[in-house]
Parts: structure tokens; C-alpha cells; sequence
């Protein structure tokens, strides 16, 4: 366990950047060619993700975004265009989240954070935490909602469920959530507070299942 304890605690030192983001953009003329392109193996996984969690029908690209502060792993990693208040139904994810995601569906054991025995398993499960928490994130983009406060807690707590949609097993799923909460999501407080709310807590306002103790699962 002290072994364990210290091995987090290089990584969060050696990503003391923050995570990956996610951000809601007004529609761009500029993304029609990428939208009429079929999509690649990597945008349908994103894709059925997305879709998954939506209930809607999406479109996901990866590739730049075109945006300042655009970067992994740390700064905006995604992207979700809107008309006015209503989400465009499409969203653009940095390549490195699209690769990082089918590496995880092809082998979800291997971001197990319970089996890691040094920094460089803690710094893989971090990096697919993040492409989850981004992929999440940008799904409640698309139904619409666009404070960063909310996405940002929201997509935490579903983050699980994008893992097991990509063939993780429940208990993985659930140990990379909390993950997420325990590791990255205390950052932003510090880092990026527009992402942080006191009220993404298990019980409080942002929680999604109040009466579930299993936080943020």
C-alpha cells in the first residue's frame, strides 16, 4: 500500500498540468468536410459511446480542433459545437483520445488501477481515464447541457459506464470512476475551476443517483 500511495503521487506530480477538457463551441462552417468524410474505425467506437450514452444519434471526428488551448494530455481535449443553445449533434476529439479509447477496448484488463505496480501502469490508467472522461464529458454537450460545472461532474459519474460499453467488466469500470474522482477531478479546483463544483460530492447537488452511496459510480 505505501508502494501504491507513493507511485499516485509521482504520477499527479507529473501531471500537475490537469487533465484533459472538454468545451462547448458555436458551430463552425469549417467543420463540414470532416463531418462528410465517412467515419474512421476510431470515430465509430467514439461514436457508439456517445450514442450509448445519449440515447441520441451522433457524430464524433477525431482530429484538431481548432481551438486555443487544445492538447493532451492536459488541456482541451474535446470539443462540442452548438447552434445557439442547442447542441449541433456532433462533437471533435483530439486523435489521442479516439486511440486511446479502441486501445482500451482492446484490452480493458490492462488499465486495471488496482494492478499497478509502478508509475508508468498509474500514468496508461490515468491516460484512459481521461479519454473516457472526455468522451463522457462530451456526451452531456450533446443533450444539451453546457456548463462546464455540470458536464465535467456529470461525465465523471458515467464514466464507468462508457468503460463496461468498451468491454470493461463492471468492478474495472467502477475502480477507474473512482480513479477519475480521486486523482483528476481534485485538480481542477486548482487548475481548471470552471470544471470543479463543491457540489460533485456523493449527496450533493450535481450527485446523479443521491440515494446510491456507490460514488461517483
Amino acid at each position: 500500500m505505501r508502494v501504491r500511495l507513493l507511485l499516485l503521487a509521482v504520477v499527479a506530480a507529473a501531471a500537475s498540468a490537469g487533465a484533459a477538457l472538454g468545451a462547448a463551441r458555436p458551430v463552425r462552417p469549417s467543420d463540414a468536410p470532416l463531418l462528410a468524410r465517412a467515419p474512421t474505425y476510431e470515430e465509430r467506437v467514439a461514436e457508439a459511446v456517445a450514442g450509448r450514452l445519449t440515447r441520441k444519434t451522433v457524430t464524433v471526428r477525431c482530429g484538431s480542433l481548432g481551438v486555443a488551448g487544445a492538447g493532451w494530455p492536459s488541456g482541451i481535449a474535446g470539443i462540442t459545437l452548438f447552434t445557439g443553445d442547442k447542441p449541433a449533434g456532433y462533437a471533435i476529439l483530439l486523435p489521442q483520445v479516439c486511440a486511446q479509447l479502441v486501445a482500451f477496448r482492446r484490452d480493458p484488463s490492462a488499465y486495471d488501477p488496482a494492478a499497478c505496480a509502478d508509475s508508468a501502469c498509474f500514468v496508461a490508467v490515468e491516460e484512459a481515464a481521461m479519454a473516457l472522461g472526455t468522451v463522457t464529458h462530451e456526451s452531456y454537450h450533446l443533450l444539451g447541457f453546457k456548463n462546464e460545472q455540470k458536464v465535467e461532474c456529470y461525465g465523471m459519474q458515467s464514466i464507468w459506464y462508457a468503460a463496461t460499453k468498451l468491454g470493461a467488466s463492471a468492478q474495472l469500470g467502477e475502480a477507474i470512476g473512482r480513479f477519475y474522482a480521486t486523482t483528476l477531478y481534485p485538480r481542477r479546483r486548482v487548475v481548471t475551476p470552471a470544471y470543479w463544483s463543491p457540489e460533485c460530492r456523493n449527496g450533493g447537488k450535481l450527485d446523479l443517483r443521491p440515494h446510491d452511496p456507490n460514488w461517483p459510480n
